[in-house]
């Protein structure tokens, strides 16, 4: 698996993931400044295609930001974040627990409804609280909560924000692109350009319906870097606050580009026959999965580890033989593994890896 003298892998892992030719080459464009007209016309093309490819362009704005999707979940929440403003906070895993995190650091009274991973809160469940509880002015949470591979209801959350008339702020960071999002009836969304949107990491961004960013263009934040409000007023003025990844710019808008000619559906079919291709190969193995079959997402699974195998001799044999895939995170670290399909990943790539990771099993 060398390319250039250089070898290649193919990275299962939810991000970095592996990129086109076309991406790759964009990096080599030439440098420019990030004041000039140049970097200018670049940061709106990004902008303007991220809100042409979901349908979002006339009732959202969007802030890019240099740094990874928890700097754009961070900025998402930070800005939304006051004293007085309650914010319920859905929970099933890792990613989960951080928005509650990222919340009370920023002073934000919380109330959190947890459940065990592989699990979502009932809609009646969540409905009580919102009945119960009138201080809650906000639901937030994780729609691919990559820990677990779990692909959260979404839509049901969507439709009782609208009901109770709370304001919405959803981490999209490893489904966006990859998965249906209804994009238009999110009030605050964080993504990231390193995920399924086959860019490279270190862009993140934030789309905000216009009538938050009106409601909230003068109000002042608690943080410098990651200010919303600050970073959309200057953005919208051809300008950026900070020095931008410009080279990263490059690669994004290509990317970009390149999702726009395959078509969004297009996108998300081919996740879901990555996915299925990747779970028919796993029953043959008689791989146990984390996650029931109804709540997995078409673009990472969680599966049991085998028996006597160990997680640390399971990468390094799979690395060795050219592919990367991830450990398990918090209490689940060494009793999981997870395969991620996100990426320019054919599936030829696919059927290598599951025919490689059967050999190394049996020999295990």
């Amino acid at each position: 698996m060398k390319k250039g003298g250089t070898r290649r892998w193919v990275l299962m892992n939810p991000g970095p993931v592996n990129v086109t030719r076309r991406v790759r080459q964009s990096l080599l464009k030439p440098d420019i400044c990030h004041r000039e007209s140049e970097f200018s016309e670049l940061l709106q093309s990004v902008r303007s295609k991220l809100l042409h490819i979901f349908g979002v362009e006339k009732t959202h704005a969007a802030a890019i930001f240099t740094g990874s999707g928890t700097a754009a979940l961070e900025a998402m929440l930070s800005s939304y974040a006051e004293k007085h403003k309650t914010v319920l906070v859905l929970s099933n895993g890792v990613y989960g627990d951080r928005i509650r995190t990222i919340l009370q650091l920023h002073g934000s009274p919380v109330k959190t409804l947890s459940v065990e991973i592989g699990k979502f809160p009932g809609d009646i469940e969540i409905e009580k609280i919102l009945q119960e509880d009138p201080s809650i002015r906000a639901i937030s949470m994780v729609h691919h909560e990559t820990c677990s591979g779990m692909l959260n209801p979404l839509e049901n959350v969507i439709r009782l924000a609208k009901k109770y008339k709370k304001t919405l702020l959803v981490d999209a960071v490893s489904s966006l692109g990859g998965q249906k999002v209804d994009v238009k009836n999110i009030d605050y969304l964080a993504g990231s350009s390193g995920k399924c949107l086959h860019g490279y990491p270190g862009l993140s961004f934030v789309i905000v319906s216009k009538t938050e960013a009106e409601k909230n263009a003068l109000k002042k934040s608690n943080t410098l870097y990651l200010d919303l409000w600050n970073t959309l007023r200057l953005e919208e003025k051809n300008d950026t606050p900070f020095t931008p990844a410009v080279q990263l710019f490059y690669a994004f808008e290509e990317a970009l580009k390149e999702l726009a000619a395959e078509g969004l559906q297009n996108r998300i079919d081919t996740y879901a026959r990555r996915g299925l291709l990747l779970e028919k190969g796993f029953e043959k193995m008689n791989l146990k999965f984390l996650v029931e079959k109804k709540y997995r997402s078409q673009v990472l699974t969680s599966l049991w580890m085998p028996k006597n195998l160990n997680y640390d001799k399971l990468h390094r044999t799979l690395k060795k033989n050219g592919f990367v895939i991830y450990a398990g995170q918090s209490h689940l670290a060494g009793k999981i593994f997870r395969v991620s399909n996100l990426g320019d990943m054919p599936l030829p790539d696919i059927r290598k890896f599951l025919v490689t990771l059967d050999k190394i099993l049996k020999a295990l």
